[in-house]
């Protein structure tokens, strides 16, 4: 079982916090639950209180997922699903819908990652990295707000990046993504609030999970990003968590719009490397 699993409901922090943080009752879909940012958010939803459907692309990830939620007393249930097919989008939502009779929480927490000079970008390339990273967020979005509107009620969260807002080499299609993630959910937020739904983002900085192990193997690039983080470390999936469960609870009930930058201060440093 991941490392995460294990920890999972001994948290004090997550299992005393304040009830306005709590999502007892609720039901969250977590698109890339199997991943490591997934995973995390996963569990920590389920920590403090919701009930858990886990949805992506390997169903073998998305079942050890479940099975960590409900070794620490929750339920959870999984759909594998093609976030590059908005049909498929739309009965996974449909299939959350039915079994559990409730929607009220949306976790968009899948993505591809491409590293790669912008000047050999293949067509292919940048149509894989739109389809599943843009395209796809979307439609789990329409989605999940068709069922949501239903009950004048529903939040919102998706994991944006750094590199919607500054601009990183070989990482051109990437940062287009997500910066058209971080307008899109100000978009929707606008449009979806008088229905009762909110929705905010996650930006993540440098965080270690299996899809960015890459950047951590070499020694001269590893100390180039760190040299630009004040809090002097690179973040873990873990440090995602309290953010997801803050935008997820009545704890934000007054917030929409929003992108939440989780960097160890990369952003507020302005690029400047730490003395």
């Amino acid at each position: 079982m991941p490392g995460g699993a294990n920890t999972l409901g001994r948290d004090e922090a997550i299992s005393s916090m304040p009830k306005s943080f709590r999502l007892d009752g609720k039901v969250a879909v977590v698109l890339g639950a199997g991943g490591g940012l997934g995973q995390a958010i996963a569990f920590a939803l389920a920590s403090a209180g919701a009930e858990i459907v886990a949805i992506g692309k390997t169903p073998d990830r998305l079942t050890q997922t479940c099975e960590g939620v409900r070794e620490n007393g929750q339920q959870a249930w999984s759909y594998p699903v093609d976030l590059a097919d908005p049909q498929s989008i739309e009965k996974a939502m449909s299939w959350a819908h039915v079994q559990r009779g409730r929607l009220d929480i949306l976790v968009n927490a899948a993505g591809v990652q491409l590293r790669k000079p912008a000047l050999e970008v293949t067509e292919e390339e940048w149509d894989r990295m739109v389809s599943i990273n843009l395209k796809g967020v979307f439609f789990c979005c329409q989605a999940a707000a068709r069922i949501m509107a239903r009950y004048g009620t529903g939040t919102i969260i998706t994991l944006t990046s750094l590199t919607a807002v500054i601009g990183l080499s070989s990482l051109s299609v990437y940062g287009a993504c997500k910066g058209g993630v971080a307008q899109l959910m100000k978009a929707l937020a606008v449009e979806w609030a008088p229905m009762g739904i909110r929705v905010n983002a996650i930006g993540p900085g440098r965080i270690r999970t299996p899809m960015t192990e890459v950047v951590f193997q070499k020694d001269s690039v590893r100390e180039s990003f760190l040299r630009l983080i004040p809090l002097g470390r690179a973040g873990n999936p873990n440090d995602l968590v309290g953010a997801a469960i803050f935008l997820a609870s009545e704890a934000s009930s007054y917030m929409t719009g929003q992108t939440l930058y989780i960097d160890g201060g990369w952003l507020a440093s302005g690029g400047n490397a730490r003395a």
